[in-house]
């Protein structure tokens, strides 16, 4: 149950008998809010993407999952729970490139035609909601992929179509903006590819995680050029912490990165530009 389906559509079927419900909290909560309807009778409530909607708890059993967990989430979640169990996905190979900007189209073309990198069903993130609508055309007519666009402003009708068409093997390629980077499962994704790198390094952790999903390792590529600077600390970080090969520009001198601590004991990232 989500927002833009009918309410009364979503209430006739409650009222029939129903033994699982997924949805998200906007509607829960206007069906709670609206509807004289109550949690009583659950006994096992499982809540997806923690780090953003961990508001309230429930009796009996509470599973929590998300790719990004904060250290005050945990800390929650320690207090409700004795014995935590951690489960860790298969393994995102990452290869981070280095690309000049008005080389960046160009160098994306290389690696939908290499058989050597391009490894589908994938996703291709960019920036733009009309970015993403004209990539997919670009790139239908330079390498004849079937590609769909996917963004905010399509109806939930039209993503519906082209995730439908993702996930029968009809379209090779979907490119997106953010709303394909947490909340949407999409089970079959091989690759992810980085066009444009999101606002924060949290967003960039649930894209690349995209290509790992229920077992199955995947490969993330990331495009990388000196408008990220603002980026370039942490996602060294997160390079390095997944033994990815790092481009020799990114960790020249001009783009040096060291731990330091202030005077409470707080790491810091000090870097130079």
């Amino acid at each position: 149950m989500f927002g833009g389906d009918a309410l009364a559509s979503h209430l006739h079927r409650i009222r029939q008998g129903v033994e699982l419900i997924v949805g998200t909290p906007g509607r829960l909560i206007d069906l709670l809010m609206k509807h004289d309807m109550n949690l009583d009778d659950i006994m096992m409530f499982v809540l997806n993407e923690v780090d953003c909607m961990f508001q309230r708890v429930f009796r009996d059993q509470v599973l929590i999952y998300s790719t990004t967990i904060s250290v005050d989430i945990k800390k929650m979640a320690n207090s409700l729970v004795k014995d935590i169990i951690s489960l860790q996905q298969k393994y995102t190979f990452r290869l981070a490139i280095w690309v000049e900007s008005k080389q960046k189209m160009q160098k994306l073309f290389d690696i939908l035609m290499s058989k050597q990198h391009f490894n589908p069903p994938a996703i291709i993130y960019m920036g733009s909601k009309l970015g993403a609508d004209l990539l997919s055309n670009a790139i239908t007519l330079t390498t004849g992929l079937k590609a769909l666009s996917i963004h905010g402003e399509k109806s939930m009708k039209e993503r519906r179509e082209v995730i439908k068409s993702f996930l029968l093997g009809e379209v090779h390629v979907i490119i997106s903006t953010g709303v394909l980077g947490r909340r949407v499962d999409l089970l079959r994704v091989r690759q992810v590819i980085i066009f444009d790198m999101p606002n924060n390094i949290k967003e960039y952790v649930h894209q690349i995680g995209r290509a790992s999903q229920i077992g199955e390792e995947g490969t993330a590529i990331i495009l990388v050029i000196e408008e990220n600077k603002n980026l370039f600390p942490e996602l060294i970080e997160c390079l390095r912490s997944s033994r990815a090969i790092l481009p020799w520009e990114l960790v020249n001198s001009r783009y040096d990165v060291c731990t330091v601590f202030d005077g409470k004991g707080h790491r810091k990232l000090k870097h130079n530009f």
